[in-house]
């Protein structure tokens, strides 16, 4: 069971965003948090505000420390890594075929930005606003990546999806005829498709909420376990989110306590805001049911 307070650690990060707008700069401000001590950044990003409002050129190119082949020892035994297999297992859909261009450009339908990495400097197409600033904090992930292994990843393209659900049916692709899948990457996936799975935006902070990177969040929550013995907390499931992006959140919520019922749940909707509700209530049954009931509680005027 999860006690209220631990969860409330999370909301009370160091992290905080400005200015978030389409058209404008997003400026991401950390608050020195108190009585720790300060954390070396072994890949930083030097990126201050200045006049131009771009990043310096004078990064490293090359990797100091890349080896060759020849620099490693590999016998008959050696084995990859146990995530290697699932990274053959994305990749299968095309491994008889490659990828094509016309099926890259197909991905744009439903893609937020187009990223390219060529000669280590990334460019990016942004084809629409992603919710929030998901898209911001992926490619701020990409950009860490390539600045931890100067001039160790390849030049590549791809197209990315902020959005929560994958869209890329696997029965839309089974026939002989087939044009092959579009290539789409995003941060989730499940049996019956054929989306590419990137790491969560929020592995390195979602702003909006106040919760910090996974690493500065996985201190906080063990610091929050260490102010309390587990036989001492009161027996209480916690639960706080987004219930309108899947049918088993939603059934979730009928656990919440009523006047009927208490299973020691407590769950809470969690409101971005009511623009955010409609668009995913608009993909549900029922629309017109949850749209007249926001209305009631006023969350239209958020």
């Amino acid at each position: 069971m999860i006690e209220l307070f631990a969860f409330s650690i999370i909301l009370q990060s160091n992290f905080s965003v400005h200015n978030i707008s389409r058209n404008k700069t997003v400026i991401i401000v950390s608050r020195k948090p108190q009585n720790r001590p300060p954390k070396r950044i072994t890949t930083p990003l030097n990126c201050v505000k200045n006049q131009t409002q771009t990043c310096p050129t004078n990064y490293p190119k090359t990797s100091q420390t890349q080896k060759s082949i020849s620099d490693y020892s590999i016998t008959p035994t050696s084995t990859c890594p146990d995530y290697f297999r699932w990274i053959h297992e994305d990749l299968s859909p095309w491994k008889v075929t490659g990828i094509t261009r016309d099926m890259l450009e197909r991905a744009n339908q439903t893609a937020h930005f187009r990223l390219v990495l060529v000669n280590n400097k990334v460019y990016i197409h942004k084809y629409k606003q992603s919710i929030q600033t998901r898209d911001v904090f992926t490619i701020w992930g990409i950009l860490q990546l390539l600045r931890k292994y100067p001039g160790r990843l390849p030049d590549l393209e791809l197209m990315f999806d902020c959005d929560d659900r994958p869209v890329v049916l696997s029965r839309d692709y089974s026939g002989p005829n087939n044009k092959g899948p579009p290539p789409l990457f995003r941060y989730s996936g499940d049996r019956w498709t054929m989306d590419i799975v990137f790491p969560d935006w929020s592995f390195w902070g979602w702003a909006e909420i106040n919760i910090n990177p996974w690493e500065s969040l996985l201190r906080e929550l063990k610091e929050g376990n260490n102010r309390r013995n587990w036989i001492d907390r009161e027996p209480y499931a916690y639960w706080k989110g987004n219930p309108f992006v899947a049918e088993t959140r939603r059934d979730l919520l009928t656990c919440n306590l009523s006047d009927k019922h208490d299973w020691n749940a407590r769950l809470y909707v969690q409101v971005i805001s009511f623009i955010y509700i409609t668009h995913l209530c608009s993909k549900i049954p029922g629309f017109n049911f949850f749209l007249i009931f926001f209305k009631m509680l006023g969350m239209d005027r958020s």
